[in-house]
């Protein structure tokens, strides 16, 4: 696979076919550490929800909220809009 920037949309535009559409894409911590892109399917229990059109945009590590399912390879899902309960980790990409 190929690292990309821009990822695919899937057959439905939904959380878990949009993952699907995009799992051999390498270096980005999605494929490397979940097994599907909906539910508690990252390492260690921490969940995975892969975004969609109208939650364009990915959060890492979680929520307070999340409880258990936040931690180190939580990735989910968001509008963009500034939120006073979610942190944010930079990410570099060559």
């Amino acid at each position: 696979g190929n690292l990309k920037q821009v990822y695919s949309k899937g057959s439905s535009d939904s959380y878990e076919e949009n993952y699907q559409a995009n799992k051999g894409c390498y270096g980005d911590a999605v494929y490397e550490t979940s097994t599907a892109g909906t539910s508690a399917t990252s390492w260690y229990g921490d969940f995975s929800a892969f975004p969609c059109s109208n939650n364009p945009f990915f959060v890492r590590g979680g929520r307070c909220s999340n409880g258990s399912y936040a931690g180190t390879f939580y990735f989910g899902y968001a509008t963009g809009s500034g939120e006073s309960y979610t942190g944010f980790r930079p990410v570099l990409a060559p």
